[in-house]
């Protein structure tokens, strides 16, 4: 095989994986098949793509944003962001667990590694109609897992498990497990019990005062402060408003903001307006000087036809929406709530719906 059949190959097999891949993460556009790295592969994405696209195309990247057309904006766009991207980038799977038709066959917990370092486990629908997501986010001596799920599910069998293959994974004896929450409703605090005694773990309470007292934060709700998992840090933010204990997280190794159930794809209930209008903005104060490639929730309520949501209790959720959010999602709650400060009211968007009660 002569050299431009070998690249002619190896850029068509690459266009293939692309299709069947997650889209490049918005902090590193330039990082087109994910490995933390813009090289060659990025690079064969780009010249296997060239010319018209559908506007979904990961190598249409430049300016940003694309203009559906890959051509040697984007090749230059490649070129000047080459080398390592600073960030731990991942992938979403394909498909979520979505309850109905499937529960005969679906697991109680689907569990997805992002990167070598994070993990996203979805409880079944057929479990919970909540089905809320849990995350572990592993640092040298720390994994903190963030809520414990809303019914009795095998959730410490699971996670104890992923923790053993992790530590085997890098020749470590052990580490620390942190149980903490987003916030201290039923449906993210039910397996705390399967946690508490057991060997290297610390579950933090639920309580403002506990939250509080574990982080160190002393001027709640406006004080930020950081959490080491060794050699991994956390930006710990309170986002009340929701619930008065709730708090976002700043992942600063895969610049993904955890955001609870203040903001993901579904019913975004406000229990007090002012505190979560101002948590809101503190989220936007924040990320304005700290990169954000994806904003995590807890639930998924939305499906993929805009301003569509699941009935409340559905128990089945096809075409379900994406988990992952962005900061532009943000921007649009920010403005909304802003805009209804004067009188708070239901109202619908196409990846959200507020919900002040």
């Amino acid at each position: 095989m002569n050299r431009f059949s070998l690249c002619l190959a190896m850029a068509i097999a690459l266009a293939t994986f692309l299709c069947n891949s997650s889209p490049a993460s918005p902090c590193a556009p330039a990082d087109i098949v994910p490995n933390d790295q813009v090289d060659v592969g990025d690079l064969l994405a780009v010249i296997s793509a060239w010319g018209p696209v559908g506007k979904d195309d990961s190598a249409d990247i430049a300016p940003p944003g694309g203009d559906d057309i890959v051509n040697v904006a984007d090749l230059l766009a490649v070129i000047g962001a080459w080398g390592p991207t600073g960030i731990s980038g991942g992938t979403f799977p394909a498909l979520w667990i979505n309850g109905g038709p499937n529960c005969g066959t679906e697991p109680q917990i689907q569990v997805h590694q992002y990167n070598q370092n994070t993990y996203i486990l979805r409880q079944s629908l057929c479990t919970n109609f909540e089905a809320p997501f849990i995350y572990l986010l592993f640092g040298q001596t720390k994994v903190l897992m963030q809520d414990t799920g809303a019914s009795n599910i095998a959730l410490a069998t699971k996670v104890y498990q992923i923790i053993n293959e992790w530590l085997a994974a890098h020749g470590q004896a052990s580490i620390q497990l942190i149980v903490t929450h987003s916030h201290g409703h039923g449906d993210h605090i039910f397996c705390d019990s399967q946690f508490i005694g057991q060997p290297n773990t610390t579950v933090v309470g639920i309580s403002q005062t506990a939250v509080k007292n574990f982080f160190g934060i002393i001027n709640w709700p406006t004080q930020i402060v950081q959490y080491d998992l060794g050699g991994r840090m956390l930006d710990v933010i309170p986002i009340p408003g929701h619930q008065t204990a709730h708090i976002a997280l700043y992942d600063r190794d895969t610049d993904i903001l955890f955001t609870g159930d203040t903001l993901y794809p579904g019913r975004l209930y406000i229990s007090a307006f002012t505190d979560y209008k101002n948590s809101i903005q503190r989220m936007v104060d924040f990320t304005s000087t700290n990169p954000v490639c994806w904003v995590l929730g807890t639930h998924i309520e939305m499906s993929n036809t805009p301003g569509d949501d699941f009935p409340i209790g559905s128990t089945s959720h096809p075409n379900e929406h994406p988990l992952q959010l962005t900061r532009d999602h943000l921007l649009e709650l920010n403005a909304a709530i802003i805009a209804m400060q004067a009188a708070p009211h239901i109202e619908v968007h196409d990846e959200f719906i507020i919900w002040p009660f």
